[in-house]
């Protein structure tokens, strides 16, 4: 065998092993996140730490948020900013939420609102759930001119989209008042208005305490 071909071979070889450790990561995430599910996280660490040296985003943010629920903020902190460096959505608001708190890193609300938009446009809920929020109360870093600006109405709609309820009440309201620049429309105001009671219903039902049976 020609020693050209043993270089390729050999460089085909180096090319696989990120991927089959990613693979194996993924395996060694599903193994943990079990175990952290039924309460073993001393069971979970280990392997937690394996996947996120190895470049598993996933692994990387449940390892965080072990970190974070344990006042290891700093730590916490690290190990979001690599899954964020990745572009996992969850790892970037993870560590926008840091940023907003100034937990385990220096308060930031222009790069908490960076990291958080970031993860919005890649659909995470909560992440487009918190940008709405932030433009309906001039919130990280949004200035208060921007409350009612084709960006904001573009978030917050997309915040409806996710049954969430303030940002539904906002557009009730932006409907029967003519708010974000849009024309009243009391018909889509009324149609919202009969979503969020049936969600507060929904929610209320499940919160509520159950009764005893009488004895």
């Amino acid at each position: 065998m020609s020693l050209q071909r043993i270089f390729r071979i050999s460089l085909a070889g180096a090319l696989l092993l990120p991927a089959l450790a990613v693979a194996g990561a993924a395996e060694d995430y599903a193994v943990a996140k079990k175990a952290y599910d039924a309460g073993d996280v001393v069971g979970a660490m280990p392997l937690l730490r394996k996947g996120t040296d190895a470049g598993h985003a996933p692994s990387m943010v449940l390892l965080g948020d072990i970190l974070d629920s344990s006042e290891f903020d700093e730590e916490a902190a690290v190990v979001f900013r690599k899954a964020a460096d990745l572009g996992d959505a969850e790892g970037q608001f993870r560590l926008g939420k840091l940023y907003s708190l100034g937990e385990g890193v220096k308060k930031d609300l222009a790069e908490a609102h960076r990291l958080i938009l970031a993860a919005a446009k890649q659909g995470h809920r909560q992440a487009t759930n918190v940008i709405a929020q932030a433009y309906l109360s001039a919130q990280l870093g949004i200035p208060e001119s921007a409350r009612e600006g084709e960006e904001s109405l573009r978030w917050v709609k997309a915040a409806v989209d996710n049954d969430y309820l303030p940002a539904i009440d906002a557009m009730v309201l932006a409907y029967r008042n003519g708010g974000f620049g849009l024309a009243p429309d009391a018909k889509e105001a009324d149609r919202l208005q009969a979503k969020a009671n049936a969600l507060r219903n929904v929610q209320q039902a499940t919160t509520r305490p159950k009764r005893r049976a009488a004895k």
